[in-house]
C-alpha cells in the first residue's frame, strides 16, 4: 500500500505539479520520492516549500514568472554557493539557471527571524558579524548589484511600458542624481552583498547564523546591505548606531553614518520602482503599489528633514 503524500491544502495543483516536475528532473533524487509538501513563509516574487524526501528536508523555490527579465540567475548560482561554501548560506543541492528553480538543503530546527527579533542587540550584533565576515571575505560575486543603475533600469522597464509611477518622482530623481555625482566623485567600496536582507532572510539554529536568498547578491557597497537591515528591522537610530558600531567594531564617524542614511535612501528608492514594475508585469497592484508607496515616503522623508543632503555633504 502506498504511503500518503501529506500536501498542505492551500498549495493549487499547478505548483504540486511544478514541484514533482523540478525534483524528478534532479539526479539525486531518481531514486527518492516526496512524503511532504509545505509552504515556507516569506517571498513577494517566488513561492517556496519545504519538502521532504527520503526522510531528509530541502527548500524548494519555484521562481516568479518574469524574474527572468531583470534577474541574473547564473550570477546567482555562483555567488550563493560561495556564500554556502562560508557556511553563511544553505547547502545548494540543484539549481536551475535557465528558470531561476533553486533545492537546498532545508535547515532544520531552526528559526527564522521577524522584526521583533531584530530589536534585541544579540540578533544585531550576530547580523553585524556575518555581515563583516562575508564583506571582508575577499570573494568576488561574478555579478554587480548597482542600486543606481538598477534603479534606471526599473525606470526605463516602466516608461517601455508606459506605466505610471508615484506623483513628485521627479525630485526623487533628482537626488538620485545628486547621489550618482558624488559616486563619480567619490566612488563608494565594493564587496560581495546580499542586497535584500529580509529579516525572513536570517535563520538561526543555535550552531549558525544563516542569510539566504541570494538571488540579488552582487558586488556593491556593504553600507547598501547594513541600510536595507535597518530598514526591514523598522530600527530606531539609536539601534541603527549599535549595529553600525558592531559592524565596525568601534565609535562612528559622521561619514560612516551619513553613508548609512544615503544607502537607506537608494533601497527604498529601488524597491519602489521595484514594485511599480512588478504591477506592470501583471502582478496585483493592490499588494503592490501600497508596498511601494510605503517605500517611496520613507525615502522621501530623508529629503524632507534634510539629512539626505547632509549625509551627501559630509560624504563628499
Amino acid at each position: 500500500m502506498n504511503e500518503q503524500v501529506m500536501i498542505e491544502p492551500s498549495i493549487s495543483l499547478e505548483h504540486i505539479g511544478r514541484l514533482y516536475k523540478l525534483i524528478s528532473e534532479v539526479p539525486i533524487f531518481q531514486n527518492s520520492r516526496i512524503s511532504s509538501i509545505e509552504i515556507l513563509p516569506g517571498g513577494l516574487t517566488n513561492s517556496n516549500y519545504k519538502l521532504t524526501i527520503g526522510g531528509v528536508t530541502y527548500a524548494v523555490r519555484l521562481a516568479g514568472e518574469g524574474t527572468m527579465e531583470y534577474l541574473n540567475r547564473p550570477a546567482e548560482k555562483h555567488n550563493a554557493q560561495l556564500m554556502a561554501d562560508l557556511g553563511i548560506s544553505a547547502p545548494i543541492i540543484y539549481y536551475d539557471e535557465t528558470t531561476g528553480n533553486q533545492v537546498c538543503k532545508y535547515i532544520d530546527d531552526s528559526k527564522t527571524l521577524h522584526i521583533p527579533d531584530f530589536k534585541e542587540n544579540h540578533y544585531l550584533s550576530m547580523a553585524a558579524h556575518v555581515f563583516r565576515k562575508y564583506h571582508a571575505c575577499q570573494k568576488e560575486f561574478i555579478s554587480e548589484f548597482n542600486p543606481l543603475k538598477e534603479i534606471e533600469a526599473y525606470i526605463q522597464l516602466l516608461a517601455e511600458k508606459n506605466f505610471e509611477f508615484y506623483e513628485g518622482s521627479a525630485v526623487m530623481q533628482e537626488k538620485i542624481g545628486k547621489i550618482r555625482e558624488l559616486f563619480e566623485q567619490n566612488p563608494p567600496p565594493s564587496a560581495p552583498c546580499h542586497n535584500d536582507p529580509l529579516c525572513e532572510n536570517w535563520l538561526d539554529d543555535q550552531k549558525n547564523f544563516y542569510l539566504i536568498d541570494w538571488e540579488y547578491g552582487g558586488m556593491n557597497d556593504p553600507l547598501f546591505d547594513l541600510g536595507a537591515l535597518a530598514i526591514e528591522a523598522e530600527l530606531s537610530d539609536e539601534q541603527e548606531r549599535f549595529f553600525l558600531k558592531e559592524y565596525y567594531g568601534g565609535e562612528l564617524t559622521e561619514k560612516q553614518w551619513g553613508s548609512l542614511i544615503i544607502n537607506k535612501f537608494l533601497c527604498d528608492a529601488l524597491w519602489s520602482y521595484w514594485a511599480v514594475l512588478q504591477i506592470a508585469m501583471g502582478k496585483s497592484r493592490d499588494e503592490y503599489w501600497p508596498y511601494g508607496l510605503n517605500r517611496y515616503n520613507r525615502a522621501y522623508a530623508l529629503i524632507h528633514n534634510g539629512s539626505l543632503d547632509h549625509s551627501i555633504r559630509v560624504n563628499q
